[in-house]
């Protein structure tokens, strides 16, 4: 997954939820924002963020020497399944991307469609957050991809800075994190319980999909994708967790019966 692509999303999807958010109201609402835990949630995005962009932006290429001192026997057993030549991955690809738009569906349903400012910045916060630490994780470990143990994969593909960024699977983790925060906000609006499995069944099936993909076509080893899986499944069912509304009122609840009955108390405050 391109770092500044998934990056301008998010800087559209801030834009965007802070041009309606204003108008909108929490109360009541299963979610809501606060000043000091966005900020604290974007900053910390934006500085692991930068960190990762200047660590994968110093990644060196392999070199010719490198490439041949490869060999498949480096791979371990699990993994080693997917070695072979490189090949474009055109479903892996249809799937990250359409992701993007899986949180739309907010719009097709009323209440949804009424907190979508409120959302939207959410959404934005998990492609930050996830984009962050995938580019960090890439940028530390350097791993090769898979297609360049094999001998028959395109040399040019090989001596790509990109060829060294396998762990952990970005568009896993993307499709993941989209497909998780999508099936975690609908789970709090709706209340139908078949609508909420088959919601939940696909947003498991997405990320899955794309991760045998990934594998299939020799651009990501199977730990990649499973690492990637639950790392995004994980950020984009946490964002919403962490933005649940809490009632704090603690009042209770005084039914018409026992409003018309003489009631004697009293109560010391301190």
């Amino acid at each position: 997954m391109n770092f500044s692509r998934t990056i301008s999303f998010f800087a559209l999807s801030v834009i965007f939820s802070f041009s309606i958010s204003s108008a909108q109201s929490t109360q009541n609402r299963p979610f809501e924002l606060s000043l000091g835990k966005e900020a604290t949630i974007i900053s910390a995005g934006a500085v692991v963020g930068a960190a990762a962009f200047l660590i994968m932006s110093n990644n060196s290429k392999l070199t010719e020497e490198g490439v041949n001192s490869l060999s498949r026997g480096d791979v371990n057993g699990f993994d080693r399944i997917a070695v072979g030549p490189y090949q474009e991955d055109v479903l892996g690809d249809a799937l990250l991307y359409g992701s993007f738009l899986l949180p739309v569906t907010f719009l097709t349903y009323e209440d949804t469609r009424e907190d979508f400012g409120t959302l939207s910045l959410m959404y934005g916060e998990v492609i930050l957050v996830n984009a962050a630490i995938n580019g960090l994780v890439k940028g530390l470990t350097t791993r090769n991809r898979p297609f360049v143990y094999d001998e028959n994969s395109p040399t040019d593909k090989k001596y790509e800075v990109g060829a060294r960024h396998a762990f952990y699977s970005g568009h896993t983790s993307t499709t993941a994190s989209n497909s998780f925060f999508t099936a975690r906000i609908f789970s709090e609006y709706l209340t139908n319980n078949t609508a909420k499995t088959l919601i939940w069944c696909g947003a498991a099936l997405i990320p899955a999909v794309t991760g045998f993909s990934r594998v299939n076509t020799h651009n990501h080893f199977p730990t990649d994708v499973i690492v990637g899986y639950i790392v995004g499944a994980a950020i984009g069912y946490l964002i919403p967790e962490l933005h649940e509304y809490e009632n704090q009122s603690s009042e209770p609840v005084i039914t018409d019966q026992i409003i018309h009955k003489p009631i004697f108390g009293f109560q010391i405050s301190f």
